[in-house]
C-alpha cells in the first residue's frame, strides 16, 4: 500500500483545475482558520455581548471611543426603533440609552478627535453630532457641519463626506472643519470642500493618505492637500475600506483589491466562484473590519448551483494570503472593532437588537455549530490509472469525532459514510473504493471544542491502467 498526503492547508482554493491545484489546498472549508502555518482552527464562535437592545430592529452602527486619556474606551452602539433610532454607550455591561431620536432605518458612523478628545456621529439624515463623554451636542464642534454618510479623521481635521448641506445632496464632495489644533473646529461649507469626481463610497487610510474610495474610481489625498487617482476599480459598499499598515483593502464589482499606495491587486481569485454568486443588490451590503492579521469580509448568504452557505463570513489571514469560509446563525447587518480588556476584538450586529463578540472559544450564541473541511480531488498513482483506496489516516489535536465521508470520480457522485471517526491526535477510517480519483470531506458538529487539524494522508494500492 501507498501513502501520500490528502491535505495539508494552505487555504481554499475554487478557481483551478485539480490537476494544478497546489499541495494542501482544499475545495472548500466550513468555520476553520489559520491560526499556525499549515493548521486549520476551528472558529465561527460569537457571544451576545450584555442583553439584547431592541428587540428586531437593526444595529445600525457600532464604534470604539477610545480617550485622549490613552486607556478609557467607551462601547458605542446605533440602533434603529419603531419609530426613531437612537445611541447606546455600554455602562458596566448595560447598554444605555441617549435620547438622540435619529431618524429610523439610516446608518450612523462614528469618528474620533484624539486632538478634541470628542466622538463625532453622522447619519446621512439627521444633524452631525458631537460627544464629549457627557455630554451629547448638535452645536459644539458640529455648527453648520453637513450630514454625510461618512465622517473621517485626516490631516488635524474631521471631514464629512458624500455629504448634504441644507437640502442638497454632494456625493461627490468631501467637506473638512477647521484645524482641530485650536482646541473647537467650525465649518465653512461653502468655500473649505475638496470634490472627487465620482459618488464617494468609503474612505480609509494608505500610510499617511487618506484613501477615499468611490463607485468607480479610487483617490490617494496627502498632507498637502494633493489629489490623484490611484484605481479604476471602484468600491461598491459603503462599509468596506480597511487599512492594514501600508495597505488598504475593498471589495468591487468582481472581488477584493488590495492597494500599496500606488498599484492596485486582486486578491480573492482562490474564492472567485463564491464572489460571483453574490447577489448583484447584496454587494452593497459587504461589510469588512481587519482585526489582527486577518481581513474578515462578510457576504450574506450566497447559492452555487444546488448548494446554500448562509451567512458567509471569510477570513483572508493577510501575512498566510490564504482564505478561510465561516458560516454564522446571525445575519450581520454591522460589524466594529472595540478594545476590550482582552484586548481589540471584533464586534458585529445583527436584525435583532443584539451585539455579538466575535471569535471568544465557545459557540454560535450558546448554540453549537460544525465544521467542514472538504479536500480537492485527489488522483492516487496517476490520472490515467484506476486505485483501490483503502485507508484514510486523520492528524490534529483535541479531534472532537471527525466523522468522514468520500465520493468518487464524479462532481454530482454521492457521499458515502466512512466506517469510524477521528478522534484525540490522530486517527484511522477504512473505505474500499477502486476509483481514478476520490475527494474526502471531514466534518462534526459542537461546540466548546476549538480542535486544530493538521492533515490527512490516503492509503491506496495502485491498479491498472485506464485503457
Amino acid at each position: 500500500m501507498e501513502y501520500e498526503p490528502l491535505i495539508g492547508f494552505t487555504g481554499i482554493n475554487r478557481n483551478t483545475a485539480p490537476f494544478l491545484t497546489a499541495d494542501g489546498e482544499v475545495s472548500n472549508t466550513k468555520n476553520l482558520k489559520t491560526d499556525k502555518i499549515g493548521v486549520l482552527k476551528k472558529t465561527g464562535d460569537y457571544a451576545l455581548l450584555g442583553a439584547q437592545i431592541v428587540a428586531g430592529q437593526d444595529i445600525l452602527g457600532g464604534g470604539d471611543f477610545f480617550r485622549a486619556d490613552g486607556t478609557t474606551h467607551t462601547h458605542v452602539v446605533a440602533v434603529d426603533g419603531a419609530s426613531n433610532a437612537d445611541i447606546y454607550i455600554n455602562v458596566a455591561g448595560t447598554w444605555t440609552a441617549q435620547s438622540q431620536s435619529l431618524t429610523a432605518g439610516n446608518r450612523v458612523r462614528f469618528v474620533y478627535s484624539p486632538t478634541l478628545d470628542t466622538l463625532f456621529a453622522a447619519n446621512y439624515a439627521d444633524a452631525t453630532r458631537s460627544y464629549n463623554g457627557s455630554t451629547w451636542s448638535t452645536s459644539t464642534d458640529v455648527t453648520g457641519a453637513p450630514k454625510a454618510y461618512i465622517p473621517f479623521n485626516f490631516g488635524n481635521r474631521i471631514w464629512l463626506f458624500n455629504a448634504v448641506v441644507g437640502v442638497t445632496a454632494y456625493p461627490t464632495r468631501g467637506y473638512r472643519s477647521s484645524l482641530v489644533d485650536t482646541g473647537t473646529i467650525t465649518w465653512d461649507t461653502t468655500n473649505d470642500w475638496v470634490t472627487f469626481d465620482d459618488y464617494i463610497m468609503d474612505v480609509g487610510k494608505v500610510g499617511d493618505n487618506m484613501l477615499v474610495m468611490c463607485a468607480n474610481s479610487g483617490y490617494l489625498f496627502n498632507l498637502s492637500d494633493e489629489k490623484y487617482q490611484v484605481t479604476t476599480k471602484g468600491c461598491v459598499s459603503k462599509e468596506s475600506v480597511c487599512s492594514y499598515k501600508q495597505f488598504a483593502f475593498w471589495p468591487s464589482q468582481d472581488g477584493i483589491y488590495v492597494l500599496n499606495g500606488s498599484s492596485d491587486q486582486k486578491i480573492s481569485l482562490p474564492i472567485q466562484e463564491f464572489w460571483d454568486a453574490i447577489p448583484q443588490a447584496n454587494k452593497a451590503l459587504i461589510k469588512m473590519k481587519i482585526i489582527g492579521d486577518y481581513l474578515n469580509v462578510y457576504l450574506g448568504d450566497i447559492t452555487i448551483g444546488s448548494e446554500t452557505y448562509n451567512n458567509v463570513l471569510f477570513q483572508y489571514d493577510i501575512l498566510q494570503n490564504d482564505w478561510n469560509k465561516i458560516e454564522l446563525q446571525d445575519n450581520v447587518l454591522e460589524m466594529h472593532t472595540f478594545v476590550s480588556s482582552s484586548g481589540e476584538q471584533l464586534f458585529t450586529g445583527n436584525d435583532d437588537g443584539e451585539v455579538f463578540t466575535m471569535f471568544t472559544g465557545s459557540a454560535q450564541n450558546t448554540a453549537e455549530f460544525g465544521s467542514i473541511i472538504e479536500s480537492d480531488w485527489f488522483y492516487g498513482s496517476d490520472r490515467k490509472n484506476e486505485d483501490t483506496f483503502l485507508e484514510i489516516w486523520g492528524y490534529g489535536n483535541n479531534m472532537p469525532g471527525l466523522k468522514v465521508s468520500y465520493k468518487v470520480d464524479h462532481e454530482d457522485a454521492k457521499w458515502v459514510s466512512a466506517n469510524g471517526e477521528l478522534n484525540d491526535s490522530f486517527g484511522l477510517v477504512k473505505i474500499n473504493a477502486k476509483a481514478h480519483r476520490i475527494k474526502v470531506i471531514f466534518y462534526e458538529s459542537g461546540k466548546n471544542n476549538m480542535y486544530e487539524f493538521y492533515g490527512a494522508d490516503i492509503g491506496y494500492n495502485p491498479t491498472e491502467s485506464r485503457p
